[in-house]
């Protein structure tokens, strides 16, 4: 993370045509502004700092042993991935910091190396408190994927592959597919249209599975927030 940086403008006398006339450019670039008018008189803001906290933890097996494996995904109370991340090291441990306050969740991933079990929370729902650290512990399983997979998150109020795709865009998975949509937001959700007709209502943390068993391109939608709409398209394995 970058420290924050802050620029003052230099203060000298301009008209007020000058000053209007400068606003749409160099005014609105500036996180601290200075202007002096004709009448001499002064003023200045400056944005607050911002209130950070971070948090941290480990990935170990079932047994408790450490594994240097996965990645740690940062995302949003909504479930949003802006691909902020921590790979954990050869002991285990990952982190994150500053992290602004406020509810976020985070998300182990390991391709097909690992994954966390279902029987266990991931992603992670967390509260951020300004200067103190969360700490997040997740529990994987080694092996046994075949990265034939894919995962799609439904949050609110948008539609996300994992872990790099964009929000209500398409996804491209080879016949066989096994696609699950898992609601990883605050409110209900569906995943309506395509061969698989409707998913029902997905609660918060739920999921649903379909197997790509036909080929084509199919537009999909949330019955629920219209805005959410995506597409799947499953092409010859």
């Amino acid at each position: 993370m970058r420290d924050e940086q802050h620029t003052r403008a230099a203060a000298r006398a301009v008209s007020r045509r000058e000053f209007l006339a400068s606003l749409g450019s160099t005014a609105a670039a500036l996180s601290v502004i200075t202007v002096v008018g004709d009448c001499g008189g002064s003023s200045s803001t400056a944005p607050p700092p911002l209130r950070t906290g971070s948090v941290k933890g480990t990935v170990t097996d079932l047994q408790g042993n450490p594994q240097g494996v996965g990645r740690i995904y940062l995302l949003t109370d909504g479930g949003l991935n802006q691909n902020i991340y921590s790979d954990a090291d050869a002991s285990g441990h990952w982190s994150l910091s500053a992290i602004p306050v406020g509810k976020h969740q985070v998300r182990f991933w390991g391709g097909n190396l690992a994954d966390v079990p279902e029987t266990f929370d991931n992603p992670v729902r967390i509260t951020i408190v300004e200067n103190q650290t969360v700490t997040v512990d997740f529990k994987i399983e080694l092996g046994g994927l075949e990265g034939t997979d894919r995962e799609i998150y439904v949050g609110d109020d948008f539609f996300q592959e994992q872990p790099y795709g964009q929000t209500d865009a398409t996804v491209v998975v080879p016949l066989g597919t096994e696609v699950c949509w898992y609601n990883v937001g605050t409110k209900i959700h569906t995943v309506s249209g395509g061969p698989w007709g409707d998913s029902g209502d997905i609660a918060p943390i739920g999921n649903f599975m379909w197997t790509a068993n036909v080929t084509g391109t199919f537009p999909y939608r949330c019955n629920y927030h219209t805005g959410m709409q995506a597409t799947l398209q499953v092409v010859p394995a």
